[in-house]
């Protein structure tokens, strides 16, 4: 390897970035998470929630899908859901089309709502805009609450745990809160530093049932290619290397995200 080629491989920008990642391994940057998100939804396309990769977060919604298929199509027609942390709405808008007869409330940020009404505006979907950890309806409850990487980005831990609360009142009898989330303690993966045993622990003392643990983004691998410039049957390939080896090693535990779905008694 040429002198040449290390230099244009370790630039300033990327040895600044090797140096951060470093530090994450022991220091757990606490950071107002609401001015960060309002921030990233000016961000293009799914960056505005996901990863700077966009192939990559088109694999991930795949998966997404996969997972929440099963549960919105059972549904009842009418059915009021809420995407909690819908960010631009994709989700909001994923949902409809797994089962149109559902309504939805997508509830976020104003910044990512103005930009969620322009780019996945559906009649189905009523937009909120308002905090995760101060939306509250006390009219009829929700057949399903899904938090696609809501709560665990709210970092103070008294709003998140206010934010929980909120989701087990809102929840109707029998029905289903299903958590696609990055929960952790491990300074290097933690945004909330609060670990999926955290989640199980806090609804099980409000008579929550966990039904499904488990995981998706084997995270070494969503490290690697999340905001890589890999693209094509090179990143799918290495993509689905990631989940099988996930799928070996422990869906939950080695997973980035993690699953998690309770039902309420």
């Amino acid at each position: 390897m040429s002198y040449i080629t290390v230099a244009k491989k370790y630039t300033p920008k990327a040895v600044k970035q090797l140096v951060a990642r470093f530090r994450k391994l022991f220091v757990y940057y606490d950071y107002d998470s609401s001015q960060y998100w309002k921030k990233r939804a000016s961000d293009p396309d799914q960056a505005a929630v996901l990863w700077t990769n966009q192939a990559y977060n088109s694999l991930y919604r795949q998966d997404q899908q996969t997972t929440l298929e099963p549960y919105f199509k059972q549904l009842a027609p009418q059915a009021t859901v809420l995407d909690i942390g819908c960010g631009i709405g994709v989700v909001a808008r994923m949902i409809t089309q797994i089962n149109p007869n559902l309504k939805v409330d997508a509830v976020d940020f104003p910044e990512m709502i103005a930009v969620a009404k322009t780019k996945n505006a559906e009649t189905q979907i009523n937009y909120i805009a308002c905090e995760a950890e101060n939306y509250y309806r006390e009219q009829q409850p929700y057949a399903v609450i899904l938090s696609s990487g809501c709560y665990s980005a709210i970092r103070d831990i008294k709003k998140l745990e206010q934010a929980l609360q909120y989701a087990s009142q809102m929840l109707a009898k029998d029905g289903l809160l299903i958590m696609i989330d990055p929960f952790h303690r491990w300074n290097y993966l933690a945004r909330a530093k609060y670990g999926s045993q955290d989640v199980i622990n806090y609804f099980a003392s409000r008579g929550l049932v966990l039904e499904k643990k488990s995981g998706i983004l084997f995270w070494p691998f969503r490290e690697w290619l999340a905001n890589s410039k890999h693209t094509g049957e090179t990143l799918r390939k290495r993509y689905l290397l990631g989940e099988k080896l996930l799928a070996v090693l422990g869906k939950h535990f080695w997973a980035d995200y993690k699953i998690l779905v309770f039902r309420k008694g």
